[in-house]
C-alpha cells in the first residue's frame, strides 16, 4: 500500500528569501519519517496567474493550463504543511494564489503550518492561513512550528543549532500523520446529502 503523500510548499518567491532554508530544514526532519511520504513545492516552479480563471474554483471549470495543471497536482496530495513567511502581519501573495487557484483539490486534506518571520516568528501569517484552509475545508493541525528571526536561526543548508525546533516538527508529524491516515481512510466513504 502507498504512504500517504504530503506536500511541503514553500510561500516565497523573492530574491533572497528565508523559503528555502526553511524548507531544506524541514525536509531533513521528514526524513526521519517511515509512515508518509514527502515532496518539497517550489513556487518558482509554478508560476500561476493571480486568479485569472473566469468561473470561481469551486465551479471546478478550469480553462487554464497553469489552473489545470496545478489541480492535477493537488489533488495527488494527502496532505500539506504550508511553509510561510510573514508580510506586514499576513501570509504571501503567492502562498495565498496558490491556495485561491483551485478549491475541491484542497478539500478535506490536513493541512500543517510552518511559519517565519521576525519577532513575531510568522505566527500573524499562520493565524491568517488558518482563516483560509478553513473555508477551503481543510483540516488544520494543532501542532504547529513558528522560527523567529529565520536569517539567523537557520544557516543557509538549513540546519538550526537549537533542538526545540526540531522537537516541534516531529510534534507537528505526528499529528499531521495522524489526521492525514484519519481523512484519507474517511475520504473513500459517501458525504452525507440533506435530501
Amino acid at each position: 500500500m502507498a504512504k500517504p503523500l504530503i506536500y511541503v510548499i514553500l510561500g516565497s518567491v523573492r530574491e533572497g528569501r528565508r523559503a528555502e532554508r526553511v524548507g531544506k530544514w524541514f525536509m531533513s526532519q521528514t526524513a526521519q519519517r517511515t509512515d508518509l511520504e514527502f515532496e518539497l513545492i517550489d513556487p518558482k516552479d509554478w508560476p500561476l496567474p493571480f486568479y485569472a480563471e473566469a468561473a470561481t474554483p469551486s465551479q471546478h471549470k478550469y480553462t487554464l493550463d497553469t489552473t489545470i495543471a496545478w489541480a492535477k497536482k493537488i489533488e495527488k496530495a494527502d496532505g500539506f504543511v504550508l511553509v510561510s513567511p510573514e508580510y506586514n502581519h499576513a501570509t504571501s501573495a503567492v502562498m495565498k494564489n496558490m491556495l485561491d487557484t483551485v478549491y475541491a483539490e484542497w478539500n478535506r486534506k490536513p493541512v500543517a503550518f510552518v511559519s517565519y518571520g521576525g519577532i513575531s516568528a510568522g505566527g500573524r501569517a499562520m493565524n491568517e492561513l488558518s482563516i483560509i484552509v478553513h473555508e477551503l475545508a481543510m483540516a488544520p493541525v494543532q501542532s504547529t512550528v513558528m522560527i523567529p528571526f529565520a536569517g539567523k536561526t537557520i544557516s543557509e543548508d538549513g540546519v538550526i543549532a537549537d533542538d526545540r525546533y526540531n522537537k516541534d516538527a516531529q510534534a507537528l508529524l505526528d499529528d499531521l500523520a495522524w489526521w492525514t491516515n484519519a481523512l484519507k481512510a474517511a475520504r473513500t466513504q459517501s458525504l452525507p446529502t440533506n435530501d
